[in-house]
């Protein structure tokens, strides 16, 4: 007797079996005139993505977003910026936990940050990166297991992702913005989900509720959708909404529609009234303490805004932009380039444009800053520090950080903490013993870093029109992180800077990284070791986050 092996038909392969079946059905049609090969077509090719979904887990299929990073970044530098110097500490969550990258938000409860990631995982820290926890809460109410069922549904950092959080003390709860895939219309749409926590243990009491779901948007990534959330008061949350890519028909000038707008949902009646309409995408937005809100803005091609918004007002999308189309020098045939005419104006732009995210007014941190917006950008890496005088803006002072700032908040101490796409939390503090010596460190260099390096380097912040990027902090700086347009050979490169990858590198640039701009000096040992020595004299003494 010959025992045959035993033989099991795989899902996928099922799945392919079937589709083709029903193509070859529909081959014959078109041959034959047997079945309507439209009728086929359809179901053989729209189908097979929904029948393949059939059997794939959407856990499967979730957990391929998260990253568990093996190398550790430094964490500790010193930042000199014009009034205070600063001193910059913290911890990536993505090398404690599996975690996806980009999107999400924070806020805080007394001197704990709390962390949002971009799949509504929530995440706890004290400050400087102290104790971080993963928080066991109920899964948000987002519907994402049916999402992933639908044919066209993707998961990624562009599509599907939660936005913002935000602690409401008085009333005791959290408020999470998020997208939602509504079962009835197959469509996914922005909400506002809240859950009661309590202060102390940081535990949910209770489960989520949703209070706010926005327009059914368009099938494709969600991207110009806003989604940032600020307290008003007890009872009250602001909402800022994109107009999701939807420019014809102009949702964003629509007032009936929610696109486009700066939404109050009342906390206790889910009432929702429009504060101000003509948005593109708001991504960040603050209550002050004195009641003023603003809302910073994307801009197209430049032209990115902080709008002070005040009820009723309409600023303009997408109408009137300080930018342009992309590739154009002109906006759709506007005579009004580069112009804000006939709406509300922004009360400060930046051109070209830093991708704004999040800000936060200044409090309790040092009274050189308090008053003073801080601006966080994605593009351009950096905080900008916004100095007011009469609700305008008297200055912008850039601050190097190297990460692209998702998000930004401020402790009870005075902290400041910065959000990152890199899963990066980073708390700035100020250096009182620097600040106490009234000194700024010193630029030390030997003759022969001037003469090998300097033509092309040099310190201090990188800006466009520089050669090469800065030697300031480059000890412990993320290789290919500075604001500075490196080849793909550095910008690929892991890991940190050491003294031992900077000898390495500097032997023999093109071994290190094939295709750099960076030319051999062909230096000897004794000029090898002063570059190196004035590299660490002028750089922060690395300092890593908690393990």
């Amino acid at each position: 007797m010959i025992n045959l092996p035993s033989f099991r038909l795989r899902p996928s392969i099922l799945v392919a079996l079937l589709a083709f079946g029903m193509f070859v059905l529909g081959a014959a049609y078109n041959k034959y005139r047997l079945f309507p090969y439209e009728l086929i077509r359809t179901i053989s090719f729209t189908s097979f993505g929904a029948m393949r979904r059939l059997y794939m887990n959407p856990s499967e299929i979730l957990s391929k977003q998260y990253w568990h990073d093996i190398n550790t970044v430094a964490q500790g530098r010193d930042i000199d910026t014009a009034l205070l110097p600063v001193k910059v500490k913290g911890v990536r969550i993505s090398e404690h936990y599996p975690t996806p990258k980009i999107a999400g938000g924070i806020t805080t409860i007394g001197n704990m940050v709390i962390v949002l990631d971009r799949l509504g995982n929530i995440y706890s820290c004290g400050d400087g990166g102290d104790n971080l926890k993963k928080l066991s809460f109920p899964e948000l109410p987002n519907h994402i297991a049916a999402y992933l069922t639908q044919p066209d549904a993707v998961v990624d950092d562009k599509r599907f992702r939660a936005y913002s959080i935000k602690y409401v003390a008085i009333a005791g709860l959290l408020a999470v913005s998020h997208e939602y895939f509504d079962e009835l219309s197959h469509k996914t749409r922005l909400a506002v989900s809240v859950i009661h926590i309590d202060s102390e243990t940081l535990q949910p009491r209770g489960g989520w509720q949703t209070i706010f779901v926005g327009d059914a948007e368009s099938t494709g990534p969600n991207e110009q959708a806003g989604g940032i959330l600020s307290v008003r008061s007890s009872d009250r949350l602001y909402l800022s909404v994109g107009d999701y890519g939807i420019e014809d028909p102009m949702v964003s000038q629509d007032p009936n529609s929610k696109m486009g707008k700066i939404l109050e949902i009342n906390l206790n009646t889910h009432n929702v009234k429009m504060v101000s309409l003509g948005h593109r995408n708001p991504e960040g937005l603050i209550m002050t303490a004195g009641g003023t809100l603003f809302s910073t803005e994307h801009g197209p091609a430049g032209g990115d805004e902080l709008n002070l918004i005040t009820e009723g007002s309409n600023y303009g999308w997408p109408i009137v932009t300080l930018g342009t189309d992309y590739g154009s020098y002109g906006w759709r045939g506007s005579k009004f380039v580069g112009e804000h005419t006939g709406y509300q104006a922004p009360i400060f732009a930046w051109v070209p444009s830093i991708a704004v995210s999040n800000l936060i007014q200044v409090e309790g941190f040092d009274k050189r800053w308090d008053g003073d917006l801080l601006v966080a950008s994605l593009k351009a890496q950096s905080l900008f520090r916004l100095r007011l005088e009469k609700q305008a803006v008297l200055y912008s002072e850039p601050i190097w950080i190297g990460q692209r700032i998702r998000d930004i908040a401020q402790l009870q101490n005075g902290t400041i903490v910065l959000w990152t796409d890199d899963t990066e939390l980073q708390f700035i503090s100020v250096d009182r013993k620097r600040l106490e010596k009234d000194q700024r460190n010193p630029t030390v260099t030997t003759s022969t870093l001037v003469t090998s390096c300097m033509y092309c380097h040099h310190f201090g912040p990188t800006n466009t029109a520089d050669f090469a990027p800065s030697l300031t902090n480059v000890l412990g700086r993320k290789i290919g992180s500075d604001n500075f347009r490196y080849s793909a050979a550095l910008r690929t490169k892991e890991g940190t800077w050491t003294e031992a990858l900077l000898r390495e590198f500097i032997s023999d640039p093109d071994k290190f990284a094939t295709g750099t701009g960076m030319p051999n000096l062909h230096l000897d040992k004794d000029q090898m070791n002063d570059v190196l020595r004035d590299l660490k004299n002028n750089s922060a003494v690395p300092i890593a986050g908690p393990r």
